[in-house]
């Protein structure tokens, strides 16, 4: 798949969840979320990389009353309600390359001055949005842009676009060899170092999280059987979770699953760095000086 299937999918999933947003008026507090059709990622991924994502902010001071936010791949808006929910902002702008996800935004964020959503490709030659951001999210975005000349132009945009003192925090994978899905292309950390030099930027910091509750990329190298094993737990998650209708043992497993996750990152935090697990991590990118 090259970008253009890709954002073709993307209008057709984010127009199925326009039909399923939630409505204006609070719901009961004994009814399900509202937030629930939203939902495009595992709750047990949220549960382990949120409170990852917040340290991080902290710790870098990323985020003030007075930041200007760029939400790039909005998507059905999980890094906009991310952000709502924990920090204060001066405003957020996100952007899409599809009109349904702006559409679907524009609708839930209407009552909120701060926020303005646009139609915008991160891999426009030229791209503006009104000028610099103190910080550019732009997670599960990157290694969905297989083709060389795309992926070096969205470089340059974020560059261009992330203000003197700011950063940008992608999600990656860095593993030691470069892989191809139909999805996505997952270039070797050697590879995307390359790409963000070439573009004026440098790595400030990595951090790993989730190894089961996303793709097994980070498994370096060929061997089929490693992969497989990863792929076998991950499905057995899915089922039991799947099969659980009783609400208190789906929450019960649920935290069981994100414990597993946050033992297994921190036995192998004292032993690895960071960019050696094989797992998704968080990468933040700086202008070089």
């Amino acid at each position: 798949m090259q970008q253009a299937d890709i954002q073709q999918h993307y209008e057709i999933e984010w127009a199925k969840l326009a039909g399923q947003k939630p409505n204006d008026s609070p719901a009961p507090a004994t009814s399900v979320d509202p937030q629930e059709p939203l939902r495009y990622s595992s709750p047990i991924e949220d549960g382990v990389l949120y409170p990852a994502y917040e340290r991080l902010i902290q710790d870098h001071r990323l985020v003030r009353p007075d930041s200007r936010l760029l939400a790039v791949g909005a998507g059905s808006g999980r890094w906009v309600r991310f952000f709502d929910a924990r920090f204060k902002f001066a405003s957020l702008a996100g952007i899409d390359f599809t009109r349904s996800s702006v559409e679907l935004l524009t609708h839930l964020h209407r009552a909120d001055p701060r926020m303005r959503f646009h139609v915008a490709d991160i891999t426009q030659p030229g791209l503006e949005l009104g000028g610099q951001f103190d910080l550019i999210n732009i997670a599960n975005v990157l290694f969905h842009i297989p083709e060389p000349d795309r992926f070096a132009q969205a470089l340059s945009n974020l560059s261009r676009l992330v203000s003197c003192t700011g950063r940008i925090v992608t999600t990656e994978y860095l593993p030691r060899t470069t892989m191809r899905t139909n999805w996505m292309l997952v270039r070797s950390r050697y590879d995307f170092q390359r790409a963000i030099e070439q573009a004026g930027l440098r790595i400030v910091d990595t951090r790993a999280f989730c190894f089961f509750s996303n793709d097994p990329m980070g498994v370096d190298g060929h061997d089929p059987e490693a992969r497989q094993h990863f792929h076998a737990v991950r499905q057995k998650q899915q089922q039991m979770l799947a099969n659980c209708r009783d609400p208190a043992t789906l929450a019960f497993m649920t935290n069981l699953f994100i414990d597993i996750e946050r033992a297994c990152l921190s036995f192998c935090k004292e032993r690895l760095a960071d960019v050696e697990l094989p797992s998704q991590k968080l990468v933040v990118l700086e202008r070089c000086s």
